[in-house]
């Protein structure tokens, strides 16, 4: 009798631990469900879909990637502090992840918090010293508080990582425009054109500095052609000057 009972006790932990696991097993499922439809919403530009379903599964279950994609959807929403407040979260749970750093590092220059951001870039470059979007911005950030030599250095080594990039010649010909280097800075803006037709800043820039070196002619077609190019941008109120480009 006594062992009958011991057999049944035994059974019914065995359900209750196998019921257990089940449960364990499709709350796993439910989650990389609800992952997916999030992500699917944030690719597909349903940005408070996103954010309200990354926000569940933070209640759920606390993760970094969690915190970092629902930062993106705020950012595509231009929600820049509470962004930059899930990128915190991120970076204090899983601190050796470059992407975190750089994502916030983006969103603190965009905020114009210059000296953070340089501290983010560069703990990028120590995680990965060849990313060549941490020396861009990096480069970008130095720029705009004055210290072109540095800037200019930042550049040139992400330019040899990735020789294909628009942005990243344009950037240089604005640096060299800056340090009154119109020749090297005519030759970036041509890179730039020739990697990418429609770059409305860079004859808006090479315009400039044709401009400084005399040739009248040459820098009106380009500032018209730049106007042109803008003006089929809705988006688009007026041609940026340098200080204007976008990364």
């Amino acid at each position: 009798m006594m062992f009958q009972y011991a057999a049944i006790v035994l059974f019914c932990l065995s359900l209750i631990m196998g019921q257990g696991a089940a449960a364990a097993l499709a709350q796993g499922d439910d989650i990389q469900s609800q992952t997916d439809r999030a992500k699917a919403a944030l690719q597909g530009g349903r940005l408070d879909e996103a954010i309200e379903i990354f926000s569940n599964l933070i209640r759920k279950e606390s993760q970094a990637d969690c915190y970092f994609q629902r930062a993106l959807a705020y950012d595509r929403a231009h929600k820049y502090g509470p962004a930059i407040q899930d990128l915190d979260t991120a970076v204090s749970m899983e601190p050796n992840q470059a992407n975190y750093y750089l994502k916030r590092g983006i969103l603190l220059r965009r905020t114009g918090e210059h000296e953070a951001a340089l501290t983010d870039f560069t703990k990028v470059l120590e995680l990965d010293p060849t990313n060549v979007s941490a020396l861009g911005n990096r480069g970008r950030v130095l720029f705009a508080i004055g210290d072109t030599a540095k800037a200019l250095e930042d550049v040139q080594r992400a330019i040899g990582y990735n020789s294909e990039s628009a942005a990243l010649y344009l950037l240089r010909g604005d640096i060299y425009t800056a340090a009154g280097n119109y020749q090297n800075a005519v030759r970036d803006y041509d890179r730039a054109i020739q990697l990418k037709a429609d770059a409305f800043a860079a004859y808006n820039n090479r315009g400039i500095a044709l401009a400084n070196l005399g040739k009248t002619r040459e820098a009106v077609e380009d500032l018209n052609r730049a106007m042109e190019i803008a003006s089929s941008f809705s988006s688009m109120g007026q041609v940026p000057g340098m200080s204007g480009n976008s990364w």
